[in-house]
């Protein structure tokens, strides 16, 4: 495991962006957008303290059981110092707060998400605190296995090294059972940009398209008429497959929610109540918002269409091999070309339209965090959790922007700026994020690998799965305590 994580520590210093630490509220149905993402500065984060004042844990040990995936940096602790400057800066981190509370941390890693809930119903105590993908903490939540946000002891959510927007944005019929802190670099890996090739840009001599971006003349038509200009039956055989050049590349699960966020709708909202309510099925500006992706991806061949057995990396090598204009990508996803040749440019995904005021990027989703109800320890826990957020604010999260810097993870000056244009606005949607598998990853990523236009009786097809889910949570929500 050490030379695992040792390898994606190397990964994450030739990916890592100039990511922000906001993410997006849903009310009412709008999605509600984050402020500027720039790291404070030095002088305001050393100010900030934990307040936890002196605690002395004799020696016990900080037993995390932490999922691992190979799409997004997952380690909370590190074992040594390797010279890179994220990796010593966690390390930093943690022997400091080990020698100032007197504790171990103690990780060890799963793969199969509902592992931690084996451990809670079987009363097993082994680990104070999980992480796992947020559709399944959710679950959990609702069965009643993690203590809520708000009362865990030591933790004090109104500190500026937790994420406010997340907080408010993650929180079910007033019920907080989860919150993002400094020390989770998910919510930075799983934001989604648009990648675009600059030789086959210059060849069709589109424009400079970072001006286009800057004058916010960047939308889903701007977008379709590049992508149908470089659209080519390479081999003349007049069958489009992998062999041809296309205007965008991407998964078939990832196309609808990256547009249609960006596009400023959702498939769930939440009512004033705080309650999640799904939205889609009769909301006429996701129905027309819908149609519009299939237009512009379907229509002339400018998506290459893949089966759904295809992943990320086999997308990605197209991309890599000049035969499609624009990709999807995670930040974290972006380390899979930084070793290549390929000239590529990062930018935001499009406005709807130019009466769209603001750029909107998707987060699909980030790890989460629970203390589960039967930890014996829950102070300490706290403690531990609140120091790391206060001190990733202070050095981890600083060291990140750093890195960015110091290896170039961008090409130009110019993809610098849009990153931060990227990360000013985040949403998450829990269509595309909790309730992935009925939506998402259910209806919506069959019709889009089938080009099924008939948005509404496909919403109301899954509607039914739905809103059972969500009644569950909005019910469980409302009476764990």
């Amino acid at each position: 495991m050490k030379k695992q994580t040792t390898i994606l520590l190397l990964s994450l210093a030739l990916l890592l962006t100039s990511c922000g630490a906001n993410g997006a509220a849903i009310t009412d149905g709008t999605a509600v957008q984050t402020g500027s993402d720039t790291p404070q500065s030095s002088d305001v984060t050393e100010e900030v303290s934990d307040d936890l004042g002196k605690l002395d844990f004799e020696g016990d040990e900080f037993n995390i059981l932490t999922r691992s995936q190979l799409v997004f940096f997952y380690p909370l602790n590190v074992e040594q110092e390797t010279g890179d400057i994220f990796n010593d800066a966690i390390y930093n981190r943690n022997r400091s707060l080990e020698e100032r509370f007197n504790f171990k941390f103690s990780e060890q890693y799963y793969s199969n998400a509902n592992e931690p809930h084996n451990y809670m119903l079987a009363g097993d105590d082994s680990y104070d605190m999980y992480t796992g993908r947020c559709t399944f903490m959710y679950n959990f939540a609702a069965e009643g296995l993690l203590i809520r946000a708000d009362d865990i002891p030591n933790v004090n959510l109104s500190k500026p090294y937790w994420d406010a927007k997340l907080y408010d944005n993650l929180s079910v019929n007033g019920e907080h059972y989860f919150a993002v802190g400094d020390f989770n670099i998910t919510s930075y890996d799983f934001t989604h940009v648009l990648l675009f090739n600059k030789k086959i840009l210059e060849e069709y001599s589109l424009g400079d398209i970072y001006e286009i971006v800057r004058d916010g003349k960047w939308t889903f038509d701007k977008f379709a008429e590049m992508g149908r200009e470089v659209v080519s039956d390479l081999n003349g055989d007049s069958v489009m497959d992998e062999n041809d050049q296309y205007g965008y590349s991407s998964l078939a699960k990832q196309v609808l929610p990256g547009f249609w966020i960006a596009a400023d709708t959702l498939t769930i909202s939440k009512d004033k109540n705080d309650q999640l309510v799904y939205t889609a099925p009769s909301d006429d500006k996701f129905i027309e918002v819908y149609q519009k992706i299939f237009q512009i991806t379907w229509d002339d061949n400018i998506w290459h269409r893949v089966p759904r057995s295809v992943n990320r990396e086999e997308e990605m090598d197209l991309f890599c091999e000049g035969k499609a204009l624009f990709t999807d990508s995670s930040c974290f996803q972006i380390s899979n070309i930084r070793q290549t040749d390929t000239e590529f440019g990062i930018i935001p995904y499009t406005k709807y339209d130019l009466n769209q005021e603001e750029y909107l990027s998707r987060i699909e989703g980030c790890e989460l965090f629970g203390i589960p109800k039967i930890n014996r320890k829950p102070e300490m826990a706290g403690a531990i959790l609140e120091a790391m957020a206060c001190e990733s604010m202070k050095s981890v999260i600083p060291a990140y922007y750093d890195i960015a810097l110091k290896v170039k993870f961008t090409r130009d000056n110019e993809s610098a700026e849009m990153l931060d244009l990227a990360f000013k606005n985040r949403v998450f949607d829990f269509g595309d994020t909790v309730i992935c598998e009925q939506l998402r990853d259910g209806v919506l990523l069959n019709a889009m690998a089938e080009d099924n236009r008939n948005a509404a009786s496909l919403l109301v097809s899954a509607e039914s799965a739905v809103n059972a889910k969500l009644t569950d949570f909005n019910g469980s929500f409302s009476t764990q305590k």
